[in-house]
């Protein structure tokens, strides 16, 4: 029994040793961006209300809050998706009816779709 414990202790040391220096060289899957880490940037800048002056590149979007609080929802593989947050806080979708024109969805939301 002496020398089958010492070859067994030396084994697992060996084995636990280069579990972990497979684990340190591995690549880490943090950088992959997925649909659960979406890209929420504040796009306000995009849009201008009716009664504004039209300017180039920008939608129209008719909505009771103005172009303020519009954020820009991308998931990477799908179009990007643009929101609002009232006043009371809840989020609306908006839709594009007419090319250009973004109208409100009346149905607010609590917190944006994740």
């Amino acid at each position: 029994m002496g020398r089958v414990f010492p070859r067994t202790l030396t084994a697992a040391v060996c084995s636990g040793v280069g579990a972990i220096c497979v684990a340190a060289l591995a690549p880490t899957a943090a950088a992959a961006p997925s649909i659960y880490e979406p890209s929420i940037t504040a796009c306000s800048h995009q849009f201008t209300t009716p009664l504004e002056p039209g300017r180039p590149g920008a939608s129209t979007y008719w909505s009771p809050f103005g172009t303020a609080d519009i954020v820009c929802y991308d998931v990477g593989w799908l179009p990007v998706s643009y929101y609002q947050r009232d006043p009371a806080g809840q989020w609306h979708a908006m839709n594009q009816l007419i090319p250009g024109n973004f109208f409100i969805n009346i149905v607010g939301y609590n917190r944006l779709p994740a």
